[in-house]
């Protein structure tokens, strides 16, 4: 046998091998409990040292098989549904949540839920964000419970706040803090007096910037009174007045403000917003609660706090979610509610902010707890002959947070889960639907030509173009699966 083909038999025997080769969890005589996360090699230390150490620890009697994927999880949840198989804990996003849902991945919870011994107590229901578990739930199920709440918020460089109030006593801008009401226009009035140009009219300072893609836009049309979705999640309402006056809001500042630029060098080139707000250029930035650590890292010496977001006619937050749940193929499903309902409770769910500090976790009761008001991030591992950093940034994965750091990077994210008193109702909202992520691309496809230098597009014809292309694609879907197209009667 030639050389190659004996390489490509061998490939062959491996791969079927990898595919129907019992895994070791199936090898012991305990029962196997595989816990499935995505995440970065550092993430093990919460993850694998954490919880499921810990969690092999306080029941013994399991077998408890950790693995950690990169992006490719979504793929191998695919993969094992497909053959059958899967894990018994699964963390996965809420953007891919409604199609796993559909393929019939998850394991429907309620009955879990509503266990009479095995269920969640009064007191783990009532710690669920409302608005989380009402995104989760699908025709009055519910298959996944949210681990944590990423949210949308307005970074603030205060040295440049500082500086014009300094060179302009007599037009000072309040810094926002924690408690601020920013509305719109106070937004657009404070990016236009702290944008700086040249003699040549070049921007040297950006009053305004975020990188350009669905969730600015999301923000400001659920600001502006707008609905994603109509009740059947089968047609796309961003076309609408809401929309209109998201988009021409955008364009304002853009055009008429010259605050917020998204044709500045740093869109064309590897220097983001993200970079350009580190380093000191920018005066107000729009990201994600995960966004803070890293900033933290790569300029320990600015001066920044955020804040949540400026509201429109009606207050909202942009949030996201990562959920765990229980695969419909998984062969320990109560063992699998066990372990999942234990990551959930409070003490879990105060662990996850304490060691990643990305995003607050889906746990009202710790969020509103002293133990919120501070984390200990991730220390390096440093072996006994390594030569330990003397610079803090440099011994830590996840900088840690001292309780006198709380009101600048983490007040605000007790806004989102608040009642607001012009509505009753929590800011923060999840957007999903089956065709989420599709529509999302389409805005942000749209986004990049709305916004484009010289561009004529009106606000009207960019969102058409957006709905009627995800129209198309919901009905060539719903084609796929022998279903008719959906009926929209759109006045």
């Amino acid at each position: 046998m030639r050389a190659g083909h004996a390489i490509a038999v061998f490939v062959v025997v491996v791969t079927l091998s990898a595919l129907l080769w019992p895994s070791r969890g199936t090898l012991s005589a305990r029962p196997t409990v595989r816990i499935a996360v995505w995440g970065m090699p550092f993430e093990d230390r919460l993850f694998r040292d954490r919880y499921a150490k810990r969690y092999q620890e306080l029941h013994p009697e399991l077998f408890i098989d950790y693995e950690r994927y990169h992006d490719e999880l979504l793929m191998k949840y695919n993969a094992w549904h497909t053959r059958g198989r899967g894990a018994e804990v699964m963390r996965l996003r809420v953007t891919d949540y409604h199609g796993m849902v559909g393929r019939g991945i998850l394991e429907p919870l309620t009955k879990w839920i509503n266990d009479p011994e095995l269920g969640l107590s009064p007191a783990q229901k009532a710690a669920i964000p409302p608005q989380l578990l009402a995104a989760l739930t699908i025709d009055s199920e519910v298959y996944a419970i949210p681990e944590d709440n990423a949210q949308f918020g307005m970074f603030i460089n205060r040295e440049i706040f500082r500086r014009h109030n300094a060179e302009h006593p007599q037009d000072t801008i309040d810094i926002p803090g924690p408690d601020h009401d920013w509305t719109w226009d106070d937004l657009r009035a404070a990016a236009r007096k702290l944008t700086r140009r040249d003699a040549s009219g070049r921007v040297t300072q950006r009053g305004l910037d975020f990188t350009v893609w669905s969730w600015p836009f999301l923000n400001f049309f659920k600001q502006a009174g707008g609905e994603l979705w109509s009740p059947d999640g089968l047609t796309c309402t961003i076309d609408s007045d809401a929309g209109v006056e998201a988009l021409a809001f955008m364009r304002a500042m853009q055009r008429d403000d010259r605050s917020f630029d998204p044709n500045l060098a740093g869109y064309l080139s590897a220097t983001g917003p993200d970079v350009l707000f580190a380093a000191g250029q920018t005066a107000i930035f729009f990201d994600g609660s995960w966004r803070i650590p890293n900033i933290e890292k790569v300029n320990p010496g600015l001066d920044f706090s955020v804040v949540h977001l400026p509201r429109g006619r009606v207050p909202a937050v942009v949030s996201g979610c990562v959920c765990w749940g229980i695969s419909s193929k998984a062969a320990n499903k109560r063992e699998a509610w066990r372990m999942l309902s234990w990551l959930i409770d409070e003490p879990q769910a105060a662990e996850y902010w304490d060691t990643l500090r990305v995003a607050p976790p889906a746990n009202l009761a710790v969020i509103n707890s002293a133990g919120f008001r501070s984390a200990r991030g991730i220390e390096k591992v440093f072996g006994p002959t390594d030569a330990i950093p003397a610079n803090v940034p440099d011994r830590y994965e996840v900088l840690p947070m001292s309780e006198a750091m709380f009101a600048d990077r983490a007040q605000w994210l007790l806004y989102a889960n608040t009642p607001h008193t012009l509505t009753g109702r929590p800011p923060g909202f999840v957007p999903v639907n089956l065709y989420e992520t599709e529509m999302e691309e389409e805005v942000t496809r749209m986004l990049n030509e709305y916004l484009r230098e010289g561009s004529t597009l009106s606000e009207r014809e960019a969102l058409t173009r957006v709905t009627r292309n995800v129209h198309r694609l919901i009905d060539r879907d719903r084609s796929a699966k022998g279903l008719p197209p959906a009926q929209r009667n759109r006045s």
